[in-house]
């Protein structure tokens, strides 16, 4: 008790033992009423000095945790939109730089366009590792554990669209009549497998396999087990029995031999590797799901990437060319990548935990990657009806030339999807948003065929 309390204690008992205050209801109330106002009077005054130093402890608490809070309350892994958001950025830089500055200024040989081409070889398994975590929440079950129908339909529709999208945006003539006139070389272009084409595949293979699974588990383990076939057969689709007989259209999927650069072997496993740590992560309650994520990096990924690092230095002591173990359909380079990728989610988890209050952009722009990916690259290449700069001047700009186009075009692209964005999730009536997108496949069909 402190010396206040102690004195006002004893200021009370010295009243009522006092003879001169009568024994009676007015005499006792009159007491009481002064010692509660006089307890009111020091609790007052008492906090009126502690109060501002609670609440300056509150607002600091506060500031700290909204820069390292990571827990939503949907359970939304964060850290996956922004190493999505990353990758689309350095995509960007890398196409920008690569189709406009001068081969004698980039040489991918020489530091530091070494280490700027090695990163650059992880944009496409950081997205379909991502892409393949988000499709385990994004698939919804029936009671039975059934995958529903309308999201079977949902992810079908939505394979053909970027698969054919893909195809488009490297349609070699300004009609499809023109397609027989072409020459081998630009067929060979056309039906070279690009990212989209590659998605919308494995997409497709990825929902025939996995609506057959009833429950997340069961289909983290198909596409664990699917990831690793691809990996462990992707040497065989170079045997001539294979590369001699298949199909023309079939043959880009099959391996890089036919100018594809994300052929389905092995850069499909990518996206399935990416269902098994979803469908763990899922297996997670949400509060712990971003540290078990960082943990899962750190631990896992940098055992899987630490020991394909030491296969690869073995493999090259005892006389394997760095040329086939660097090739991007070496198994030990998929492994590395894996593992590498696991650790890259594990620093999303620490760099959105100090910028938490970014997370909605990241939300945006993640979401938002195939506006992104098709935007920039009209944005550089053009279409079948116009040439972009990327064309017109192929390879001609210096380093800092080439600096400020890809500052321009990322910034361009990005404030686009931005609006494309705000424009589908403004309150504009849906019967006009639906006139929109068909009119704009109408005009679509009438160059393709005009």
């Amino acid at each position: 008790m402190s010396a206040d309390n102690k004195h006002m204690a004893n200021a009370l008992r010295s009243r009522i033992s006092d003879k001169s205050v009568k024994n009676d209801s007015l005499g006792t109330d009159t007491s009481v009423r002064e010692f509660c106002s006089m307890k009111a009077l020091y609790a007052t005054y008492r906090g009126s000095l502690v109060q501002p130093f609670k609440r300056a402890i509150a607002e600091r608490e506060g500031r700290k945790s909204t820069t390292t809070h990571t827990l939503a309350s949907d359970g939304r892994l964060y850290a996956l939109d922004l190493a999505r958001f990353l990758a689309m950025l350095f995509m960007m830089q890398g196409h920008v730089l690569d189709a406009l500055v001068s081969p004698s200024i980039i040489d991918v040989t020489q530091a530091p366009w070494s280490v700027w081409h090695w990163i650059r070889g992880f944009t496409a398994p950081v997205f379909l590792m991502v892409s393949g975590a988000v499709h385990v929440f994004a698939t919804k079950r029936n009671p039975d554990g059934q995958i529903r129908e309308d999201a079977v339909g949902k992810r079908i529709r939505w394979a053909i669209t970027i698969t054919g999208l893909g195809y488009l945006l490297f349609f070699p003539a300004n009609r499809i009549w023109d397609l027989p006139f072409l020459s081998s070389n630009a067929m060979k272009s056309f039906l070279a497998v690009n990212i989209l084409q590659l998605t919308g595949i494995t997409l497709l293979v990825y929902v025939l396999i996995v609506q057959k699974t009833r429950s997340v588990a069961s289909m983290g383990k198909v596409g664990l087990f699917v990831g690793v076939f691809i990996v462990a057969v992707t040497p065989l689709m170079r045997l001539p029995i294979i590369e001699l007989n298949a199909p023309a259209w079939l043959a880009p999927y099959l391996s890089s031999a036919h100018g594809s650069l994300f052929p389905f072997f092995p850069f499909g496993s990518y996206l399935f590797f990416g269902v098994s740590v979803g469908a763990y992560l899922h297996s997670i309650p949400n509060q712990f799901r971003d540290q078990q994520l960082k943990k899962l990096g750190l631990l896992v990924g940098g055992v899987i990437a630490g020991v394909a690092l030491a296969l690869h230095h073995i493999f090259l002591a005892n006389g394997v060319t760095s040329n086939i173990l660097e090739s991007p359909e070496s198994v030990l380079l998929v492994v590395r990548r894996v593992g590498i990728v696991l650790m890259i989610f594990s620093g999303c988890v620490f760099v959105l935990q100090h910028t938490y209050r970014l997370r909605n952009w990241y939300v945006l722009f993640g979401t938002r990657s195939l506006y992104i990916y098709v935007i920039h690259l009209v944005l550089l290449f053009g279409t079948p009806w116009w040439d972009g700069i990327g064309r017109t001047s192929t390879r001609e700009f210096g380093l800092a030339g080439g600096l400020v186009m890809m500052v321009s075009i990322m910034i361009i692209t990005l404030l686009i999807a931005w609006l494309v964005d705000h424009y589908e999730r403004s309150s504009i009536r849906p019967e006009i948003k639906t006139t929109v997108r068909y009119g704009s496949l109408a005009l679509l069909a009438y160059l393709m065929l005009v």
